[in-house]
């Protein structure tokens, strides 16, 4: 370790970056973001003055002259280009927003090269770090559950590249693999993948390319099925994103980052979002390069190639009709 206060640099300071920014209060004393970089300057200067940091266009430059303990990595989807790489081979710790690339044979590559290093890693997933999942995580255990359904429903995002499935990857892959995580968080491994998808919802949008609405079948290895829907065609009510589960006796519903409801026969429980689940996410990754205890990561690297393997599946089965994909 380079000193008692981690030196922390970010690439990427747009909205994503921001939210981490926002943590970085005297929450997380044990860090300090000390160099930042983005190719859009005024991003870079803005972030810099905030923390009186370092700004730089290039990341090779960044990473050349720093002295790092820890790199954020918050770029678009298709702007993963060997920046992971070459931070691993600086032996800084790393966070890494998702989804973690595009290429699922680089982000194993990079999976490799973290484990090769010892080296902390996480990923943006931190829905896992709200205070009730270990409440849905026991009642999977408790209950024989027949079929879930999960949403991710809503709006098109404005900024440029979510649109075009070439720099986004699509919405199952860019948005709705938060709920694609959580359902492997809660069920386990998935085995056979299956989608459709619908387009011609979504008229007059420059550079659009994407499914308006997509259903992806699930099996898991365990045997539970179920299906998750994506849908980025809203204007108006109609939002939804959760997951919904049933089993014989008992029916769970969560409303993503807002709440849990179990209904049972002879009692109900319904609970909001206690605790702040981002601040969660920090923290286990400052704490754990501090311990140097990969344990106490509760969204890795690894998990993020696991989604990222996933959502790619489901794009392969909606680009052929709805062909049936089997995981390795």
């Amino acid at each position: 370790m380079s000193s008692a206060v981690l030196k922390v640099g970010f690439i990427g300071c747009g909205g994503i970056a921001g939210y981490h920014f926002n943590h970085y209060t005297e929450k997380l004393a044990e860090a300090r973001i000390t160099a930042v970089c983005d190719l859009i300057d005024e991003r870079a200067a803005a972030a810099a003055k905030r923390f009186s940091a370092t700004a730089y266009k290039d990341y090779r430059e960044m990473l050349n002259r720093e002295e790092l303990d820890a790199v954020y990595i918050c770029v678009e989807p298709c702007a993963h280009d060997g920046m992971e790489l070459m931070a691993i081979e600086k032996g800084c710790h790393l966070f890494v927003e998702k989804p973690v690339a595009l290429d699922l044979a680089y982000a194993q590559k990079v999976e490799k090269a973290l484990n090769d290093k010892g080296l902390i890693n996480a990923a943006g997933f931190q829905d896992r770090y709200i205070d009730f999942v270990p409440t849905m995580q026991n009642w999977v255990n408790t209950n024989e559950v027949g079929f879930f359904t999960g949403w991710w429903v809503g709006g098109m995002p404005g900024v440029w590249w979510w649109r075009n499935r070439k720099t986004s990857g699509g919405q199952a892959v860019e948005q709705t693999i938060h709920i694609f995580d959580m359902c492997r968080n809660l069920f386990g491994e998935v085995a056979e993948v299956q989608a459709f998808g619908r387009r011609g919802l979504m008229c007059g949008i420059e550079n659009y390319d994407t499914e308006d609405a997509s259903a992806v079948n699930l099996k898991f290895e365990s045997g539970l099925i179920g299906t998750i829907y994506s849908g980025c065609f809203v204007q108006g009510p109609g939002s939804k994103c959760g997951i919904e589960a049933f089993a014989k006796t008992s029916h769970l519903e969560y409303v993503e980052r807002v709440s849990l409801s179990i209904k049972e026969e002879n009692r109900n429980v319904f609970c909001k979002v206690g605790n702040d689940y981002g601040m969660e996410g920090e923290l286990a990754f400052i704490d754990a390069i501090l311990d140097d205890d990969q344990g106490q990561i509760l969204s890795s690297y690894s998990e993020a190639v696991k989604n990222l393997e996933l959502t790619l599946a489901a794009n392969r089965s909606l680009d052929n009709g709805g062909e049936l994909v089997r995981l390795s």
